[in-house]
């Protein structure tokens, strides 16, 4: 591997992906460090407990970036996974950290020839006049996590997919994706360590991710069991919705999140997406001319559809609710949705047993008319 080309002496990677981020500044140290002696090369901890340790881990850094390569040559530092830039009591709240990171810009802005330098964490206090000096001498990139309490992160999550999955060689069934997506959802390092084990476990011969494979190796997240609940309804699994449901309730969680949060999207999903069919002819074959065909629709037949924060239609969501809904009818589907208003009401306004109002709810969309 060839050396990067430097653009800068300095490379910052941050961010609530704290996955993504410390990928970035990996590749950006193996790149700076590749055809170089390894003398200079130096990576430094920067997981600090207190403000002490902190103004330690810094001081270390600066101690290393004004000192020559004792060999000459590149000289390349990391300060890895650095915690005391947010804002908390050991990091840039303290005065003694906040003076010791400007240090640390002084040092960058006056490095030797040929040092470079690399850091990588989670949390920074964007506030902070360190990090303000901070962007002036280095090359800042933030990471964020997809947002799953969004409209349309599915479609997010798949697409970071199967881009992490390229590499590897790897594809998906389309269920098998849907799937993946639900269970690991927006964590870059879980997706990462999933597709790593998903590779090891088909081994040179096989390719292809199937579903049986999804539900084997990958672990249902706490968020994922929203989706498991979803699924069963879908697929009309009584018995499995409410075992699920009632594993939820006992570990504390409560009804009405779980009627919002896997219930009610579901079936107004499902509703959504069989109008679709029935009154504008849009088939599922297919989910790129299945989005098309969304957007085509006049903005007055747009309104009742579930939106991405961009404002534009969920064809995602929509696309795998249409591919489940199998011989749903629209008049079935609209009294589903009723009925999930009503219990939804009944869960925040009456003395009933939540778990029976969800039961008896559950019942009544599994059922086959």
């Amino acid at each position: 591997m060839q050396a990067m080309a430097a653009t800068a002496t300095a490379y910052v990677f941050f961010g609530s992906d704290e996955g993504a981020a410390g990928s970035a500044a990996l590749k950006t140290y193996t790149e700076l460090t590749a055809g170089g002696d390894g003398w200079g090369d130096e990576t430094i901890d920067g997981a600090a407990a207190t403000a002490d340790e902190a103004v330690g881990i810094i001081q270390r850094a600066v101690s290393g970036l004004q000192m020559f390569n004792m060999f000459g040559g590149r000289k390349v530092i990391w300060l890895k996974g650095a915690t005391f830039m947010a804002d908390t009591p050991s990091g840039a709240r303290s005065e003694a950290v906040q003076e010791a990171l400007e240090s640390l810009v002084a040092a960058l802005q006056n490095l030797p020839n040929d040092t470079y330098f690399v850091l990588s964490a989670a949390e920074v206090d964007k506030r902070r006049v360190f990090f303000k000096n901070l962007s002036k001498v280095a090359e800042v990139k933030e990471f964020t996590k997809i947002d799953i309490s969004k409209p349309g992160w599915e479609s997010e999550v798949a697409a970071l997919t199967l881009r992490m999955a390229k590499p590897h060689g790897l594809t998906f069934d389309n269920d098998a994706l849907d799937l993946f997506v639900q269970r690991v959802n927006e964590s870059t390092r879980q997706i990462a360590n999933e597709l790593s084990k998903i590779d090891v476990y088909l081994g040179a011969e096989r390719r292809r991710i199937t579903l049986p494979d999804i539900d084997l190796m990958v672990a249902v997240s706490r968020n994922g069991v929203i989706f498991e609940i979803s699924r069963a309804i879908e697929q009309n699994n009584c018995r499995l919705a409410v075992r699920l449901i009632n594993e939820q309730l006992e570990h504390g969680e409560q009804a009405v999140s779980i009627m919002r949060a896997a219930i009610v999207p579901t079936v107004r999903n499902r509703f959504c997406a069989r109008l679709l069919m029935d009154a504008f002819s849009i088939k599922a074959d297919n989910y790129r001319s299945f989005e098309a065909a969304v957007n085509k629709l006049l903005p007055q037949d747009r309104k009742m559809l579930p939106l991405k924060k961009d404002g534009s239609p969920n064809a995602y969501a929509l696309f795998n609710a249409a591919r489940t809904c199998g011989k749903l009818s629209l008049k079935k589907a609209r009294r589903d949705l009723q009925e999930c208003a009503t219990a939804d009401r009944l869960l925040v306004s009456s003395q009933a047993d939540d778990r029976d109002i969800l039961h008896k709810l559950v019942v009544s969309l599994t059922a086959p008319k």
